[in-house]
């Protein structure tokens, strides 16, 4: 495609997990399957200053299909989504290299949206998506370790929309108590790839571990990174200081992204001549 960068395997890894002579490709510990539908206990190991993850944790990631996802909703949610990159300035956050973030009130405005008469006039988005959405999210916090069998409120969200060669760069949360992401349309990479399991454009990676040595402060020993592909209705849950980062898209890439049970979140929203707001949790 004109004006598309087809980058190799190993020049796109290193873009976003960083320098390392070696990229390894996770897998559950002994016993675990890799199925749509249970966790996957990614094991890290030593690492050091070249490597915000923490010595000897089990990462928690879980993804989960949100089965009964009318289109009719979809549709809805995808207008939104576009109105918000159009109508809205966004802010910078990991999308160095181009890319839309929305302010990260995006769902919290939507709970308001029926209030306005011109806003509901856009759609029935907030009153046929929200409730569904909160619902199906809330069934799935409970069962996430790291949560013990709480539901902490979502205080972020925001949408992320990427375009032609932009991408996530790496970063986490690490204010939060969980972070997640759902995907509402399917992104197909027009490229071919040698296999299914190698990352492929819009893909989210997540690194679970990495090594290096002191002496070499430029270049790591190697890393561990999980493939997370988009796919419509998939929720994708994991611990908040979790490194990760998304593959630079071939085309118009869309997805929602929250956090749950940062504190008094607030930022200066550029739509408002960068006055400080604050964001409203949203209790699950």
């Amino acid at each position: 495609r004109a004006g598309t960068k087809i980058m190799s395997h190993d020049v796109l890894l290193r873009q976003i997990l960083g320098p390392f002579k070696e990229y390894r490709q996770a897998r559950p510990k002994e016993g675990g399957e890799t199925k749509i539908d249970e966790f996957n206990q990614l094991r890290t190991y030593p690492v050091d200053d070249i490597s915000a993850n923490e010595f000897g944790h089990e990462w928690a990631v879980k993804t989960v299909m949100l089965e009964e996802f009318d289109e009719e909703i979809r549709e809805a949610l995808c207008t939104r989504s576009k109105e918000e990159v159009t109508t809205r300035k966004g802010i910078r956050v990991s999308n160095e290299d181009g890319g839309y973030h929305s302010t990260p009130d995006f769902l919290q405005r939507l709970t308001v949206a029926d209030d306005d008469e011109e806003e509901a006039k856009k759609g029935e988005t907030s009153s046929k998506f929200l409730p569904q959405f909160l619902r199906f999210v809330s069934m799935q916090l409970e069962s996430f370790p790291s949560l013990k069998r709480t539901r902490p409120p979502m205080t972020t969200s925001w949408i992320n929309r990427l375009g032609t060669n932009n991408s996530n760069g790496l970063h986490n949360h690490a204010s939060a108590k969980l972070s997640g992401v759902f995907y509402f349309d399917d992104y197909e990479a027009d490229v071919d790839s040698a296999a299914a399991q190698e990352p492929k454009p819009g893909d989210l990676l997540l690194r679970t571990a990495s090594a290096a040595m002191r002496k070499n402060e430029n270049m790591g020993e190697w890393c561990e990174y999980v493939i997370i592909r988009p796919q419509r209705g998939k929720l994708v849950l994991f611990e908040p200081k979790l490194l990760h980062g998304v593959v630079a898209s071939h085309r118009e890439r869309f997805s929602l992204a929250m956090n749950f049970g940062e504190k008094n979140v607030s930022f200066e929203d550029p739509n408002e001549g960068g006055k400080k707001v604050s964001v409203r949790p949203i209790e699950l």
